[in-house]
């Protein structure tokens, strides 16, 4: 068994409105991680008087960082930039996860590779199936199974069906070991600007992450069970797919000219918009 390692940077990232998820559960993550430092990137400030209120309820010991990226993907990446200015490892919570204590031993063992998450008990208990499909036990940490999901899906099968050929993968947590290499980041991130902007929440940050790791090299990320989600509830459970199909079709084309290939990727989107066209026309 590897030596366990602490966390060095324990982060999560929200939008303003739910800032009442870091008391609920990120001091909880603190606590049980005891990392050698903690952040939090709020997303939608845009105003000093946000700042004054971020600045009262500022948990002891954790740094807020603050812009209005508008999405969850721009905040990524001004996340993996920033944590450029650190040294070690780098776990990322959702704001509505609570980690396993078990998590502390696993990321010791888990931390030999670039990149690894967690999916959470309840997704696992209720159907993992489409996780399952896609990925293969490779081993165990802590006593846990652990899976390898593969990030990029080059069956033109996939291209006809539902589902993302680029993903990540369970993303309650996202741990790096390795940030992906900042040429990647900022190609990626000039692909993402132009996508329009309020097209840009339409594409999933498990769809740019899986990007990123394909670009970086990696074929498949391994994952454990390791936390809980408590819901927010606060967005719809589904967009509409016309508008999905616009965002993707918008990313993919821009990585295309910022990379080369993706032409997968950018057949599928254009196919979906084609055939989602309709609901541009009924109320």
């Amino acid at each position: 068994m590897a030596r366990q390692r602490a966390v060095m940077l324990l982060a999560t990232y929200l939008p303003f409105y739910r800032l009442h998820e870091v008391e609920a559960y990120f001091v909880k993550n603190v606590e049980l991680l005891k990392p050698k430092a903690a952040v939090i990137y709020v997303d939608n400030v845009y105003r000093k008087e946000q700042r004054k209120i971020l600045e009262r309820i500022a948990p002891p010991g954790v740094e807020i960082k603050v812009g209005n990226w508008r999405n969850r993907n721009d905040t990524w990446l001004y996340m993996l930039r920033d944590f450029e200015t650190y040294t070690g490892d780098w776990l990322v919570v959702d704001s509505d996860n609570v980690v396993e204590p078990h998590l502390a031993e696993a990321h010791g063992e888990l931390r030999r590779y670039p990149i690894y998450t967690v999916l959470d008990e309840e997704a696992w208990s209720r159907s993992p199936r489409g996780f399952l499909a896609r990925s293969r036990q490779i081993g165990s940490a802590a006593g846990r199974p652990v899976y390898a999901y593969k990030v990029y899906d080059d069956s033109w099968r996939a291209v006809f069906r539902g589902g993302s050929l680029y993903f990540i993968g369970p993303k309650q947590v996202v741990a790096f070991s390795k940030l992906p290499d900042r040429e990647i980041v900022e190609r990626v991130g000039r692909a993402l600007s132009r996508v329009d902007t309020w097209l840009r929440n339409f594409i999933s940050d498990e769809t740019t992450l899986g990007i990123l790791a394909h670009l970086s090299g990696i074929e498949e990320v391994p994952w454990i069970v390791a936390s809980h989600h408590h819901h927010h509830g606060s967005t719809p459970a589904k967009a509409t797919k016309i508008y999905v199909a616009a965002a993707h079709y918008q990313f993919a084309s821009a990585l295309r000219r910022e990379f080369g290939g993706f032409l997968r990727y950018k057949t599928k989107y254009m196919l979906s918009a084609l055939k989602n066209l309709r609901y541009l026309l009924t109320p």
